[in-house]
């Protein structure tokens, strides 16, 4: 970690001291032969690092040199950051004099004499530059002293030096480690979904559940073998819940309880945050319910914590099963489990280990090279010695050797006979010292998060960059390809992917890896429980902590922090992480004193107010407000944070305004805004922000606020050059769009990064009077065809259809939603989208029926007797309509009357993909096209607050019954009058346990 430290200060210092900055910003006379000395002892320490890394755990001598060295690098980078701040708070104070003189010119002679700065004013700002240049002079020279020493010692341990770094190359694809490759666990896996499906003939006093545990040592492979039978299409089917939680330590009760009900209704579970209320909510939603729950890697022996769980698990239907990951054996003594139910998970086969490993060792490498390097590689495979993680990182270290002989001394590393450390860390050691020193930084940097943490790919890069682990140019590019090493190295896992070429966008660490990156940072990073402990906790907390993050439970007061004998300066990140699902309370005396921070998270943290007292921390780069629903708006003082790079307020749902002078923050790089819905406008200083890369919200003021001139408009976007918006994108009120010219230069048809997009034409209240250019606005907002999921909302125009034109362009849309679109009386022909999987039509009260035009059929009146005429082209050759097509949602359509569709032709198929089916609140609706009876992928059919389809199906004896009634799952008024295939009779009502995550509103966008 050192190395990456000292690499970086030499870079910064060459760009600070040696590039011919004017006498303004230099340092005062004779410091630059104190500079150059700097420079100097810097790139000789850099030069033995490499060896003092690895000697480092072995030579506790060696680790206090090594502890020194990266104390005096904080403390230099430091130094250097506020010379480097002070140089662009020249800069800005230059730009607003500019301005000053500027407006004077324009400006009344009385009010002339406030705009100009007075000379004393001008004096005072002088005299601060002369004194902070001195000061930062004096620092200097004290922190070369200390290096001085530290650079003498070096050599008393006669470390070798090692020659500049060489850019690796790499393979031209990640897919092997994207992919799901199991080897060995097929017998496993066969006899645990036996288990899972069996009928229960068990006289246990649990006889609504049966528990399994799974148990055997890290990295064999329990969580992939859990994963591979919970996705498997009979389970899927056996159930009528299943539930993943990933439970690991602290056993939190309430955590898991929470976990469990988001399971079961997603985005719509209460918030709940005392446990008998919760348990109870629990209860009462899986009662009767045959339930699979996964509880994933599991620790606690505490009987009392699982009794609390178990009382409520009790109630569900009769073949629940719980399965239960876990390393210990004593786990399964807590629940009571018999050792036969117990499934002890083996070490992989030498051959199976073989496989994983060739499998990334041998990727893109002809014959010939394999057959060379088989030998050597067999060899290298056993030291996994069955485990399939271990395998899997050798194999992926492997990929990078080129030659034999660098195959060989792998195999004869050293590293394979230490006992200076834990030996099943010898093969991360192995993958480690082959990355980059920044590559080493930010893999490290990942122990500040809690085990089990899924990180966002590019909020891990923006935190990496706050910290000046890798560089803040382009779109992230240097951050992108380390996090892509990092996966290629199977450091990651778990991925999650978006976009039309698959990109990894949120993924987890393994919690060995995740161990062995703590075992790096040792005291550096710290994660902390804040529990009724945490000032006893954070007294012992190490002076030499750089990054803290703090778990907070549901319920608990973050105290006000005296951090007691930890040095203030020292911390660098503070994240504050609350449970899933929970919000809390942090005061500001929680962050305002740190003011070396870079890295601030206060997720879900209660924020009402930020203090103006943000502004100490100069250094910070990257701010997270995320979550902070009562948070209404933000003190100017945040814009003197110049340094300021990611400012994330997303879910800020009460933020009405920005501040005023945004244009101050230089650097700022990426803005998120998604659902601060109640923006009325982003400020006008953003359209001064040249380095503004990523912006995931534009809010079109009205024509009363943009003749004000306070806000950002669509004409300042020609000035951003480096702007690209978010891959998940919302335009907010488009109906405040003035005309064709200003919607076209948004330009999204060249955005070709979105994958989401939302164009939310604001609500009719606001836009009564404003609806006749609606049909021309989303015309000229064509999107790339690279969309993969839109909304429109509050469209007012009369039709979608034929228009936007560029609606059936969008060949990779999979996902579309249409919100209160109230004046359309006809749906667009979506039969013709190639890979639509979801339609979600709500509030589109003009509609009466879903005709031909639906499906993408053109039809032709024949002048005598008025017979529809299909197009020749649908006639002569098969043709398939809406071919993808998953699941559909009619919410609120008050006039749909009729689905409608003749069968004209035997050539035309009708969604055969189509499993789930909606209809919420569609009052009118009284006839279902003919087609749905002979569909047999159709699972699942809602039909709630309906009445005229509701009386139908109740009567089982109409049309409309005959053609649903082969349905094996249908739920009528929130009821279910058919299961599996079994007809069910009720005597009263119950809640629907139908929730497929999708609302009945915008919001859930």
């Amino acid at each position: 970690m050192a190395e990456a430290l000292v690499s970086g200060l030499i870079e910064e210092l060459v760009s600070l001291a040696f590039q011919g900055l004017n006498e303004e910003v230099r340092l005062v006379k004779d410091v630059d032969e104190d500079v150059q000395q700097l420079k100097t002892n810097l790139e000789a320490l850099h030069a033995v690092l490499e060896d003092a890394e690895r000697r480092q755990f072995a030579d506790q001598s060696v680790r206090r040199w090594m502890d020194r060295l990266k104390d005096v690098s904080f403390d230099m980078d430091n130094v250097l950051d506020e010379w480097s701040t002070a140089i662009l708070k020249l800069k800005i104070d230059q730009k607003q004099q500019g301005e000053h003189a500027s407006s004077s010119r324009t400006s009344i002679n009385e009010k002339v004499c406030l705009s100009i700065p007075s000379p004393f004013s001008c004096f005072k700002s002088q005299v601060n530059r002369i004194t902070l240049r001195h000061d930062i002079a004096h620092k200097i020279q004290e922190l070369n002293k200390k290096l001085d020493r530290i650079a003498r010692e070096k050599d008393m341990f006669k470390l070798s030096t090692t020659t500049l770094e060489q850019p690796m190359e790499r393979p031209r694809t990640t897919s092997f480690v994207i992919e799901t490759d199991v080897f060995g666990r097929d017998n496993d896996k066969d006899k645990l979904v036996s288990r899972l499906l069996a009928e229960d003939s068990c006289t246990h006093q649990d006889q609504n559940f049966n528990i399994i545990p799974i148990i055997g040592m890290g990295g064999m492979g329990k969580t992939t073998l859990a994963q591979l039978v919970y996705n498997d299409e009979k389970v899927k089917a056996h159930f009528d819940f299943r539930i993943w939680v990933c439970v690991s330590e602290p056993f939190e009760v309430i955590k898991i309880a929470k976990a469990i009900v988001e399971s079961i209704i997603e985005d719509s579970a209460p918030n709940i945050n005392e446990l008998e209320n919760l348990l109870q909510y629990m209860r009462k939603r899986i009662e009767g319910k045959r339930y699979l729950l996964i509880l994933d890697d599991v620790w606690t022996e505490d009987r009392q914590k699982w009794e609390l769980l178990r009382i409520p698990l009790k109630c569900g239907g009769v073949g629940s099963r719980i399965l239960v990951t876990t390393r210990k054996k004593e786990v399964a003594v807590v629940m009571e489990v018999a050792a036969e139910s117990v499934i002890t998970l083996e070490e992989l086969s030498e051959e199976h280990c073989w496989s994983i490993f060739k499998k990334r060792a041998f990727f893109e490498r002809n014959e010939d090279e394999c057959r060379v390097l088989e030998e050597v590689g067999q060899k290298i495979a056993r030291k996994a010695k069955g485990s399939p993680l271990v395998a899997k990182i050798l194999g992926s270290l492997m990929c990078f050797k080129k030659t034999k002989t660098q195959w060989e001394d792998v195999l004869s590393s050293e590293l394979w006979q230490s006992k200076d450390f834990e030996s099943i860390f010898t093969p991360f050691f192995l993958s480690y010292y082959d990355l980059s020193a920044k590559e080493k930084r930010c893999f490290s940097y990942c122990s500040i998060f809690p085990k089990d943490y899924e990180f966002a790919r590019d909020e891990l890069v923006e935190m990496w960059m706050s910290q000046s682990f890798v560089g803040c140019g382009s779109n992230s590019k240097e951050g992108h390809d380390c996090f892509e090493t990092l996966v290629m190295r199977s450091f990651f896992q778990d991925f999650i992917k978006d976009g039309p070429d698959g990109v990894i966008t949120r993924c987890k660490m393994h919690d060995i890896v995740h161990n062995f990156a703590q075992f790096l940072t040792s005291d550096e990073c710290v994660t902390l429980v804040v529990d009724d402990n945490i000032e006893e906790k954070l007294k012992l907390l190490d002076e030499k902590a750089r990054h803290l993050c703090l778990e907070v439970r549901a319920g608990t007061q973050v105290p006000v922090m005296k951090y007691k004998r930890m040095n203030q300066k020292n911390l660098r990140s503070l994240l504050v992480l609350p449970y899933t699902g929970t919000t809390i309370s942090v005061d500001a005396s929680l962050f305002s004193d740190l003011v070396f921070l870079r890295t601030l998270t206060l997720r879900r943290c209660g924020i009402k107010k930020l203090p103006k007292s943000i502004s100490n921390l100069l250094h910070l780069r990257y701010l997270n407000l995320v979550s902070n629903g009562e948070l209404e708006e933000l003190p100017e003082t945040l814009c003197d944070l110049c340094n300021l790079q990611t400012l994330d307020l997303s879910c800020c749902v009460s933020l009405s305004r920005l501040p005023e002078r945004m244009d101050k923050l230089l650097n700022l790089k990426h803005l998120y805004l998604r659902e601060c819905f109640k923006l009325k406008g982003l400020s006008k200083g953003i359209g001064d922000l040249t380095c503004l890369q990523t912006l995931d919200m534009l809010t079109i003021p009205s024509y009363e606020n943009k003749n004000k001139g306070e806000y950002f408009n669509v004409e300042d976007l020609e000035k951003m050059k480096s702007l690209q918006f978010g891959s998940e994108f919302r335009i907010k009120d488009c109906g405040n769009i003035k005309n064709v010219e200003d919607a076209k230069k948004i330009d999204l048809k060249k955005k070709d990064q979105i994958s989401s997009l939302t164009l939310d034409f604001g609500s009719i209240e606001d836009r009564n009077n404003r609806f006749g250019d609606d049909i021309k606005i989303l015309e000229a907002l064509e999107p790339h065809t690279n969309l993969k999921n839109l909304c429109i909302d509050g469209f007012m125009g009369a039709s979608l259809s034929p228009r936007p034109k560029w609606l059936m362009s969008l060949v990779n849309l999979k996902q579309m939603w249409l919100y209160s679109c109230v004046n359309c009386e006809i749906l667009p022909s979506f039969g013709k989208l190639p890979v639509l999987e979801m339609l979600f039509v709500s509030g589109m009260n003009s509609v009466k029926k879903l005709g031909l035009e639906f499906y993408g059929i053109e039809e032709k009146k024949d002048q005598e007797d008025g017979d529809i005429e299909m197009d020749r082209l649908f006639i002569d050759s098969p043709l398939i309509l809406f071919p993808k097509l998953e699941r559909i949602y009619f919410d609120s359509m008050e006039q749909l009357e009729k689905w409608e569709w003749s069968s004209i032709t035997s050539t035309i198929r009708i969604m055969p993909c189509l499993m789930h089916l909606y209809f919420w609140s569609c009052p009118s609706l009284q006839e279902l096209p003919q087609f749905l009876q002979t569909m047999t992928s159709l699972k699942q059919l809602s039909i709630n607050d309906c009445e005229i389809m509701e009386e139908h199906c109740q009567k089982r004896t109409s049309k409309e019954w005959d053609k649903i009634s082969h349905i094996p799952n249908i739920e009528i008024n929130h009821e279910f009058v058919r299961k599996d295939g079994i007809w069910i009779e009720h005597e009263g009502s119950s809640e629907s346990n139908i929730n497929d995550g999708v609302g009945t509103s915008s919001s859930t966008n």
